[in-house]
């Protein structure tokens, strides 16, 4: 018995006076039927359940493991939110290849003609932090060609990475990952395209 029942029960007990009825509530997690005071507005039953509901079970990238993680702290906007159970795990699943200091010498002018190609991001259109992704990780490839570069804000770069990483993980052969990548990244940018072309004919239209 919780404590504010045991108290009304004592109370009534003391005083003669039949208890207060008892207030039923719902657990929204186990999704059972709790006596509950009527001014605590409980929504668990137990400690177990709130940090039940709370937190969520993920697997950990590099090692396998098992853990929770708060629901709260799950942003996506981070390659390391609720990938890894630990930092030496995070630490370790980046340098699982050799990492490269830059893109070559050429690398400026390379990067200035992929932004005039596509000077918005491809995959929510803004043209503002844009940053040239390489579709396949110049680590791989060392290609620096066009078809492998396209433009992408900060904040869709972090999560394209976080989907090579899971593509990448899953070990596929490099000729396949290219060719779903490709079509997928130069697709979504053609579709960015015609969106944003629809809203500046809409813009047209309405200033006319």
């Amino acid at each position: 018995m919780c404590r504010p029942c045991a108290s009304r029960l004592s109370a009534a007990a003391r005083s003669g006076r039949p208890s207060a009825k008892p207030n039923y509530e719902l657990c929204l997690h186990c999704r059972r039927v709790f006596v509950s005071s009527p001014s605590n507005h409980q929504r668990y039953c137990n400690r177990d359940c709130l940090r039940s509901a709370k937190s969520v079970e993920r697997t950990c990238v590099t090692c396998g493991a098992g853990f929770r993680i708060p629901r709260s702290i799950l942003s996506g906007r981070t390659n390391s939110s609720g990938r890894f159970c630990s930092r030496p795990c995070y630490e370790r699943h980046l340098c699982r290849t050799t990492r490269t200091k830059g893109y070559g010498s050429r690398w400026t002018a390379i990067r200035r003609e992929a932004l005039r190609r596509t000077p918005f991001c491809a995959s929510c259109g803004t043209t503002r932090h844009l940053q040239v992704h390489h579709i396949i990780p110049f680590r791989l490839t060392r290609d620096n060609s066009q078809t492998n570069l396209i433009p992408l804000c900060r904040a869709c770069h972090k999560r394209v990475e976080v989907v090579f990483q899971d593509v990448e993980a899953i070990d596929p052969p490099l000729p396949v990952t290219k060719l779903v990548l490709f079509c997928s990244m130069h697709a979504r940018r053609t579709v960015t395209l015609h969106m944003l072309k629809s809203s500046a004919h809409a813009g047209q239209r309405a200033a006319a």
